[in-house]
């Protein structure tokens, strides 16, 4: 039997294949950077850049790690191929120095914790929209499962938001601090080893991650820290009112009617002219537009996280309060986190 295709095809269905086709390859290009987190994260979780750090063959790193040659093979191919790997005339496979800096877990360096966070926790979520859209029930954020991995990723966002936290405690001479939602005491230590005399709590509701603080401390103190692990909303202090409360990566950890409650326990606990710092995302932010709109459809897909709160929802939870708005500072543009200074009024 013979096929025969169409005789005549006309110019306009010729131009149409033509675009499906352009329209195709656009969305297979714009999967590609997908790659480069997908390999970092694998290498990252197996410790692949170490193993290939000084050179080595895909087999003797299969025997030495029981690993699957074949698929290691693979994941080696990529690598090459997308540069973060390199295949010597010997044989050998070679990491590229800037990703054992920037993945290993053992460089200083290293970001791949954030890389986890992104591949094991956000883009599931992500990928699982589908069936999200048409069901009721929505995930559930298992804090004991992730809460090390996420108070390990808030310490990038710690290193630029700490000097404008730095910044207010200095010019308000403050001598005391409550952090609520301390993680590992990051914002704490930080403080604690740059200024003496400093009375620093923090509050961290994770009893595992409040446990491993101290040897996430990587700073000589001047001021000791006292750590609890406690919930926020009812532990009670019956000590001097604190100078500085700070609530940072906290807010979308509570519903929105319920961060009212966030703010009437940081009064609670200052003192006149007392200030709340916070660290957050904001929606419908100035910067960071994609960002939050896509970190605000990971909260949504769950019971237990809500949805990020906007410069307006913060300035009419400070008046509700007794506080008020007095400095607003982005602190990473692409991701919409700002720093927020407020005051009792």
């Amino acid at each position: 039997m013979t096929i025969r295709g169409i005789a005549n095809e006309t110019g306009g269905s010729k131009m149409k294949e033509i675009k499906k086709i352009w329209r195709a390859r656009k969305w297979m290009k714009s999967n590609e950077p997908f790659l480069y987190a997908w390999h970092a994260h694998v290498g990252y979780v197996h410790d692949l850049f170490d193993e290939f750090e000084s050179g080595s063959t895909v087999s003797s790193v299969a025997t030495k790690r029981d690993m699957n040659e074949l698929l290691l093979t693979r994941w080696a191919d990529v690598g090459v191929a997308i540069g973060h790997l390199t295949n010597e005339k010997n044989g050998n496979i070679r990491s590229k120095k800037h990703m054992v800096e920037s993945i290993s877990k053992n460089s200083d360096q290293s970001v791949g914790i954030l890389l986890k966070e992104m591949m094991e926790l956000h883009i599931p979520i992500l990928l699982s929209y589908p069936d999200l859209l048409n069901k009721d029930q929505h995930a559930l954020y298992q804090d004991e499962d992730y809460g090390g991995t996420v108070a390990a990723t808030s310490s990038f966002i710690e290193r630029f938001a700490f000097p404008k936290i730095y910044q207010a405690i200095k010019s308000t001479n403050a001598t005391s601090v409550i952090d609520f939602g301390a993680g590992y005491a990051g914002y704490l230590s930080r403080i604690g080893a740059k200024l003496e005399h400093m009375k620093l709590v923090g509050i961290e509701k994770n009893r595992s991650v409040c446990l491993d603080a101290e040897e996430n401390i990587h700073f000589p103190l001047k001021s000791p820290i006292n750590l609890y692990p406690d919930d926020m909303m009812t532990w009670k202090w019956d000590g001097e009112p604190f100078d500085v409360a700070m609530m940072n990566n906290l807010l979308y950890y509570f519903a929105p009617e319920d961060r009212v409650k966030l703010f009437e326990k940081a009064y609670e606990v200052t003192g006149k002219d007392g200030q709340l710092l916070i660290i957050t995302p904001m929606h419908e932010s100035k910067h960071g537009l994609a960002f939050s709109a896509a970190f605000n459809s990971f909260m949504s897909a769950h019971d237990n996280l809500f949805p990020l709160p906007s410069r307006k929802d913060l300035e009419e939870l400070a008046a509700e309060t007794g506080f008020q708005l007095k400095q607003v500072k982005p602190v990473v543009k692409e991701g919409a986190w700002y720093f927020l200074r407020f005051q009792k009024v």
